[in-house]
């Protein structure tokens, strides 16, 4: 088995994904799959770095934002998404789903929040189907008026949903005075390794890096029996997948790489979908094997607007086609933001992570903005005689 020494595609509590019983399968498929497709998109434009996402996350914040939408905007979601929020009985496999994650054996914590200006009314219906497809949430009135007073109060929301893992999601200026909702999802996990990695056995040795270089990093190395399986790319690239269960058997992480450290890690990437990690699952066998893993650390924030929108979610973003009716018909309104902050640690013990995913909706009653961030001309005009007083161009200010 080749892990160590090259880059490493990590799914944390993927076990779960298509291996859920009978009444939350389906909808596990579903929201994984999407999920996986939205970090594809996600991760194609990032290239050969440190990532990591939350795809459950991700998706439960878009499906939030399907009962929030009307018209082309619910459309264009619900195929992105391969689902709609009103399949029959999805909603219902929804609540089971979220019951299961937070099982025995493992500390899983998902939250919710509507944090809705105080000058908006809701649609008397959006709250209780909210609740009836997502579960019990947060739902707070809030003075986006005051801006960073009110950042300060949703990253505090977000910090004590991830026990302190998340600490900032909504940089400065994220909110505002056009600022009327924000629709938020936090996910909290620790888990202890089944088998943890004996601390005397983790040592330097070198790791290959993308760019062809190699740097020496701690790494764990533990003796065991792990389930395992070798696979190929459709291209016949070989690689190998490993699973390393926590404490309770519940959830376990994927480590899957390529067999060569010349293969490039968008070779796999580009492939995620729900199937793919069902067919892995399934395929492996418990095998005796030395692990040698890194200890790691990563943290990314990921800006989701233009993933999304080449999956097809424009008109969302669009302020003269965007139809939040649903949420609120007091006034017209248009995503600003999608916004995921993941963080998430690896040691000889186990594994702690966090996530927090935001869509931050905006009053597109105000003018739009004309944003000068590029080369541009100006020319002084004498209006009533049209006489050009100065002119010139800038290319940096």
């Amino acid at each position: 088995m080749r892990l160590a020494p090259v880059a490493l595609v990590l799914l944390a509590w993927a076990a779960l994904v298509g291996a859920g019983t009978p009444v939350t399968g389906r909808v596990a498929r579903l929201v994984s799959d999407f999920g996986l497709r939205l970090f594809r998109e996600a991760a194609r434009r990032r290239g050969d770095t440190n990532a990591i996402f939350a795809p459950h996350g991700a998706a439960t914040l878009l499906v939030a934002l399907q009962l929030a939408t009307a018209g082309r905007s619910r459309r264009q979601l619900e195929a992105a998404m391969g689902f709609s929020i009103d399949d029959p009985g999805l909603a219902a496999e929804l609540r089971v789903l979220r019951q299961a994650l937070q099982g025995p054996g493992h500390l899983l914590a998902v939250a919710e929040g509507l944090f809705v200006g105080r000058g908006l009314a809701l649609t008397p219906s959006f709250a209780p189907r909210f609740a009836h497809a997502l579960g019990p949430q947060r739902l707070a009135r809030v003075d986006f008026e005051r801006g960073e007073g009110a950042r300060t109060l949703l990253n505090a929301w977000v910090r004590g949903q991830t026990q302190g893992l998340i600490r900032e999601l909504l940089p400065p200026g994220a909110v505002g005075a056009r600022t009327r909702l924000v629709l938020a999802d936090a996910l909290y996990f620790k888990g202890d390794w089944m088998r943890p990695f004996p601390t005397a056995a983790t040592r330097p040795r070198p790791f290959h890096k993308a760019d062809g270089g190699v740097v020496t990093v701690p790494m764990m190395e533990q003796t065991a029996k792990f389930n395992y399986g070798d696979f190929e790319t459709p291209e016949g690239v070989p690689y190998d997948v490993v699973e390393v269960p926590y404490s309770g058997g519940a959830v376990a992480m994927l480590l899957v790489a390529p067999a060569s450290p010349d293969v490039p890690i968008a070779t796999l990437t580009r492939l995620l979908d729900a199937q793919l990690v069902t067919t892995w699952v399934t395929n492996m066998r418990l095998v005796p094997r030395v692990l040698v893993l890194p200890r790691f650390s990563l943290e990314t924030t990921w800006d989701l607007r233009a993933p999304l929108k080449s999956l097809g979610v424009q008109a969302l973003f669009d302020p003269e086609a965007a139809d939040f009716t649903p949420l609120s018909a007091e006034e017209p309104l248009v995503l600003g933001q999608a916004l995921q902050k993941v963080r998430m640690e690896v040691t000889e013990k186990g594994t702690e992570a966090a996530s927090a995913t935001a869509a931050i909706v905006y009053s597109r009653m105000a003018p739009l903005e004309i944003l000068l961030d590029r080369p541009f001309l100006f020319l002084v005009r004498h209006n009533p005689t049209g006489t050009i007083l100065f002119v010139g161009q800038v290319t940096e200010p």
